[in-house]
């Protein structure tokens, strides 16, 4: 699974899933008995049903097949798209006041 860590899975209808990490315990009770593979960045965890691989969906505890084995599953991950963002399109941020400390930024504008 290690291959897929900082990658992004997409179906081949496109959709995609991911960014892709390391899972972390404690994982929801509803995951208790479930094998954890991964994690995304919002909260969504990757599982292993019978040898498929499938998304399950934090806010609606929904499981997607994504790929019916991890070989699978790998193959279609790859990078994350670039996001190039033009001057002036953000407006505003809100950055965790911990890492703003680690990273040595000022937390006031």
């Amino acid at each position: 699974m290690n291959e897929a860590y900082g990658k992004v899975f997409t179906t081949s209808e496109g959709e995609e899933f991911g960014i892709i990490r390391e899972a972390k315990a404690p994982f929801p009770e509803e995951l208790s008995k479930m094998k954890v593979t991964a994690e995304d960045e919002c909260g969504n965890y990757f599982i292993v049903i019978d040898g498929k691989v499938a998304f399950w969906d934090h806010e609606t505890s929904e499981k997607i097949i994504l790929a019916n084995s991890i070989e699978e599953f790998i193959s279609g991950c790859a990078e994350p798209s670039k996001v190039e963002l033009k001057p002036g399109q953000v407006e505003s941020v809100w950055i965790d006041p911990e890492f703003a400390k680690e990273m040595g930024i000022d937390e006031k504008p």
